[in-house]
């Protein structure tokens, strides 16, 4: 995307025979969103967002307005790995239209990618990884972790906007972001536009569905994030005051003390973290909640943190080493394994073994090389 200039915008409107003063005012909007975000780029107006990323603006006007003309997503349910039973027993990925998507990879990178997260998230960002969130808890004494339900659905649309709202946009724009970067719930639950802030009153949209945030729209994840600031800042608040670290990695709520400690103490903690989590809107997963002691096997994001650095699980070990021993197997092969592990492909289990070398490179390189030198042993072509 090429820089915006003022002066370009300016001088292009004047050719076009813009009104000076519709274009002073479009020059003062976006001084004010620069002098606190000063990459992020103006959008002036929905059509304006249409032009900068080449989608039609009545496809853009149809996803703000809900129409049902306009079907934004496809839906597939995934069935989750838990032991429950109703709605959470599923996982809903949302794939947006490609326009709409389009749409919303160009507001992740010139918009979502230049706002910052509250320092104890670490999901989603660049530079930061599993192993740095598991290693702010290496070594430590008693452990709680904990897991929001439905993470990217409890996060809804009047959050959305405020996020753009603070970042320095117009209510309308705001508004109009927000329901290109929401989906509306199943259940169809009516918002009153009071829950929007600026006096949100006179909406040019009948429809006043209530949105959220839909698991696999590219905006999803660092929006998450931005709204989750609130959150992060009260419970790294929270566990400061009570000596703990605390990390955050998506929906995974994680605190430690290298201190002393007790089971009634943290149990008494976990009580108060739950309400924290209630108050801005995450409903706790009580059966993923874990008050880990010391002496008792700690593992964070996969990672085993009992020492002072973070390491492979042995189950991460055995299951990498057992998929390349039998593949070198000569009365099993790479086609015999492959079958007995359910792969479609030889390039799928290749692909799967190289995915978890690459990862576990960063973690305990002299291992991985170990495991590399085997990798590049065994015939595929056979």
């Amino acid at each position: 995307m090429n820089r915006w200039s003022p002066q370009r915008y300016k001088s292009a409107g004047l050719n076009q025979n813009v009104d000076k003063g519709v274009l002073d005012n479009a020059l003062r909007t976006a001084q004010l969103l620069h002098a606190n975000f000063p990459l992020l780029p103006p959008i002036l107006t929905l059509r304006h967002l249409a032009h900068e990323t080449g989608v039609s603006y009545g496809f853009l006007r149809g996803v703000a307005a809900r129409s049902e003309r306009v079907e934004p997503y496809k839906v597939f349910k995934l069935k989750k790995n838990v032991v429950s039973f109703g709605a959470n027993r599923f996982r809903y990925i949302c794939a947006p239209h490609p326009s709409l998507l389009k749409v919303q990879r160009w507001i992740h990178k010139n918009i979502l990618m230049h706002v910052h997260s509250h320092p104890a998230s670490y999901a989603y960002k660049e530079k930061t990884s599993p192993r740095d969130a598991a290693a702010m808890h290496a070594g430590c004494k008693w452990m709680i972790k904990l897991d929001a339900t439905n993470f990217f659905e409890s996060i809804l649309e009047p959050d959305v906007y405020c996020v753009f709202r603070e970042m320095g946009y117009q209510a309308l724009v705001a508004f109009e972001l927000a329901r290109i970067c929401t989906r509306v719930r199943p259940t169809g639950n009516p918002v009153k536009t009071d829950r929007f802030k600026d006096g949100m009153g006179n909406l040019p949209y009948k429809n006043v569905a209530i949105g959220h945030l839909p698991q696999g729209a590219a905006t999803s994840p660092l929006l998450s994030n931005l709204v989750a600031r609130t959150l992060d800042h009260s419970l790294a608040e929270f566990a400061n005051s009570k000596d703990l670290a605390y990390t955050r990695y998506a929906d995974d709520l994680t605190f430690s003390s290298f201190g002393t400690f007790n089971r009634d103490g943290a149990e008494n903690i976990v009580r108060e973290i739950y309400e924290i989590m209630r108050a801005h809107g995450l409903w706790p997963n009580k059966s993923k909640t874990k008050i880990i002691p010391p002496g008792a096997r700690k593992v964070v994001l996969g990672l085993l943190v009992d020492g002072h650095v973070p390491k492979l699980t042995k189950e991460f070990k055995a299951e990498v080493r057992t998929h390349i021993h039998f593949m070198l197997r000569p009365d099993v092969g790479v086609s015999n394994h492959r079958k007995a592990r359910k792969f479609d492909s030889s390039w799928g289990l290749k692909n799967f073994i190289f995915g978890k070398l690459a990862y576990a490179q960063a973690i305990e390189p002299i291992w991985t090389s170990r495991m590399r030198d085997l990798f590049m042993k065994i015939d595929w072509d056979s």
